[in-house]
């Protein structure tokens, strides 16, 4: 609902997040493999995250850029990690985070059971052992000028429960985000279990069909959560007034997914610096429309309801 006449001649996107100011609420959700949209791949994406001020979301488990590259780049960052990823390998790298700088672990949750898929991915020899003897061999990838393989990877077990997040709470001190939560149920269990946050997501809309949207999701998790975790929410935002009703809707922050590929690929880290850039200055104009001058002062009475 538009409001008229407000003085919004300066207008701060500024937020809080677990307690650290941040200079948006937009975020860079976790993605995998970002060299299949640019041969900078991570780094590019980090740098670009880095020069917006922008927290950057980093795949350990199936990323085909060395974490040692994105580390070396400024700006906060989160780690994002699967739970069917082995003990022994979780048990290493999660305590380790905290000592790497990374401000929160963000959980996959929503992939119960196995799902194989078999597509051609660019790896390094280092960055993956997840690789089927039988269809090893070296491939040419022109576009990236890096060794290459064919990887069959196998996405859950069905054997991880509400039980993994309590283990994981042990292992680090950094809040915890579960991702992939739509029932408020399941962010009432989150809590019990020692996360600190929610990501809203339906998966991209890619993990199971016709399951809701996240953002029709959004308020019945606020509302379950009741203040005693913060709120994110990724899927489907791709403008100003996107992340504008989220906010209202109450999210602490979004996540954005595909916009960041379609950037990177298009541009390497100027193209996501620009996707970053186009939708900070359509929330600072969706806010002054709505003569609002800070991020504190978006809430539901901004809506229309019809």
């Amino acid at each position: 609902m538009p409001r008229v006449l407000m003085d919004v001649s300066e207008i701060s996107l500024k937020t809080t997040i677990f307690g650290s100011i941040y200079e948006s609420p937009i975020l860079i959700a976790t993605s995998a493999c970002h060299c299949l949209a640019h041969v900078d791949g991570e780094v590019a994406t980090a740098r670009a995250a880095a020069e917006t001020q922008c927290i950057f979301t980093y795949n350990s488990m199936f990323s085909n850029m060395p974490e040692e590259k994105v580390l070396q780049t400024l700006g906060p960052k989160f780690l994002h990690i699967y739970l069917t990823t082995p003990v022994e390998i979780l048990e290493h790298i999660v305590p380790q985070a905290d000592k790497k700088g990374y401000r929160a672990i963000v959980i996959t949750c929503d992939q119960p059971h196995e799902r194989i898929l078999d597509f051609i991915l660019p790896l390094f020899e280092e960055a993956s052992k997840n690789i089927d003897p039988e269809l090893m061999k070296n491939m040419s990838i022109p576009n990236l000028n890096i060794p290459g393989r064919i990887v069959k990877q196998r996405f859950g077990t069905g054997s991880v429960t509400w039980a993994n997040i309590e283990w994981l709470r042990k292992l680090t001190q950094l809040p915890i985000i579960c991702k992939g939560i739509l029932s408020p149920i399941d962010a009432e269990l989150a809590i019990k279990y020692g996360a600190n946050g929610i990501i809203v997501s339906n998966h991209g809309s890619r993990l199971i069909d016709t399951a809701p949207p996240a953002i029709e999701c959004l308020e019945d998790v606020v509302n379950a959560v009741d203040g005693h975790a913060e709120v994110f929410v990724d899927t489907g935002i791709r403008s100003g007034t996107d992340v504008l009703k989220a906010l209202a809707l109450g999210a602490r922050a979004v996540l954005i997914g595909r916009p960041i590929l379609y950037g990177l690929a298009c541009g390497g880290q100027d193209g996501v610096r620009r996707v970053s850039d186009i939708l900070k200055h359509e929330l600072v104009y969706d806010m002054a429309c709505c003569g609002l001058t800070s991020i504190d002062q978006i809430n539901k009475d901004i809506l229309y309801k019809h």
